[in-house]
């Protein structure tokens, strides 16, 4: 191989010899230049662009996070116990309780049939007025439209 090299070389005229020695430091220099430098130098500074919108999206989620925990644990129960804030609130919307069955810290409910239009707010004033969550809710359809048939709700 070397002596293959060393035949072809010196069958080049001078004058072919010496470009070649000029051109290919350069050739080097532009394949190191545009195969490794330029890559590691943009690549360095996407890095650098995506960490600082990385950080401020830091700061911004850390300022949010108190407000998110609040949500997150949902609102403070008020208002008695949780059978007396069912009792009282189902009163006030006109809702019939069949059974309530207290299951450890929830409540197991089954309702008479009612209007959907009545029970979406009732749940809606439960949750965000009383701190009542939603654990379950089983609702079947009946003959009537627009009236649903609450098989199972747990609530904690």
């Amino acid at each position: 191989m070397k002596s293959q090299l060393l035949r072809w070389w010196y069958g080049l005229a001078t004058r072919e010899q010496r470009l070649l020695l000029l051109a290919t430091p350069l050739l080097l220099l532009g394949a190191f230049y545009w195969g490794i430098w330029q890559p590691l130098h943009y690549a360095a500074e996407r890095n650098s662009i995506t960490l600082q919108q990385l950080e401020r999206q830091l700061v911004a989620f850390q300022q949010v996070r108190p407000l998110l925990q609040q949500s997150a644990s949902g609102p403070a129960r008020t208002g008695g116990t949780l059978a007396q804030i069912v009792s009282t609130s189902a009163r006030s919307f006109n809702i019939s309780v069949s059974r309530m069955q207290p299951q450890n810290d929830q409540l197991q409910l089954v309702l008479d049939d009612l209007a959907f239009e009545q029970l979406m707010p009732w749940l809606q004033q439960l949750h965000y007025q009383n701190g009542v969550q939603l654990v379950s809710l089983d609702v079947a359809a009946t003959d009537n439209p627009g009236i649903v048939r609450v098989r199972r709700m747990v609530i904690e």
